[in-house]
């Protein structure tokens, strides 16, 4: 067993036992995670009061309620680690209170610190049957808009490459080049997809301060392929 497979199996079985209301479970999961989550959020541009306030919410709904409101664990899978799936819950959480600001009339649209709240502004409010895909179709959106600016030829080398599993060596022998070309064509293909995917994700709203490698694991998280 890896050691990877067997975090994972003890982060299943910590989810059990919270799902199960037991309360030095549910204990062990804040104190592991609290002060990570927090600063993810902070991160991602919230404000502290926010990120407080929506994980004070996050540790309730862990808690199991009756058959009505089961734990909130019930819905992690055991695929992504413990800490990334509750990363990306609230900043799910994230996304849709900034949402819900916009929809709110205000007098002064400016936060206390001074920075606008103009988060995700340009982006339609999804209806409320759909309200844990907000996340999932910004990343899609970024993603989609990032391929279509790739050049043709870079973006059939990366699926050659990340879909059907072909070498390097296999794509120099069908373009008739050397493999360090194949090699630079896939980097830069890489590195624009890059570029663009942030550039989008800013040009939606600057407050949802991501970096790439954040951008990647909330994409690995909610299983959206990149090819």
């Amino acid at each position: 067993m890896s050691l990877q497979s067997g975090q994972l199996d003890n982060e299943r079985l910590l989810a059990r036992k919270c799902q199960q209301g037991d309360t030095e479970a549910l204990a062990q999961l804040r104190d592991t995670c609290h002060t990570a989550l927090l600063n993810i959020l902070i991160s991602r541009g919230a404000s502290h009061t926010e990120a407080n306030d929506l994980l004070a919410d996050l540790w309730a709904d862990c808690v199991p309620g009756n058959e009505e409101r089961p734990s909130l664990l019930e819905k992690f899978s055991g695929r992504c680690t413990l800490h990334s799936w509750l990363a990306t819950v609230a900043t799910n959480r994230f996304i849709d209170l900034k949402r819900q600001q916009q929809r709110r009339p205000q007098v002064n649209p400016s936060r206390e610190d001074g920075e606008s709240t103009s988060f995700l502004a340009r982006l339609p409010s999804p209806p409320a049957a759909e309200k844990e895909s907000g996340l999932v179709d910004l990343l899609r959106g970024c993603l989609e808009r990032a391929f279509s600016a790739c050049g043709a030829e870079g973006l059939l080398m990366l699926r050659l490459v990340y879909l059907h599993g072909l070498s390097q060596r296999e794509l120099a022998r069908m373009w008739s080049c050397h493999e360090s070309t194949i090699s630079r064509v896939l980097s830069q293909a890489m590195a624009d997809i890059e570029k663009n995917t942030m550039q989008t994700l800013r040009q939606n709203d600057a407050g949802l301060d991501l970096k790439w490698e954040d951008f990647v694991e909330l994409c690995q998280t909610q299983e959206i392929g990149f090819i």
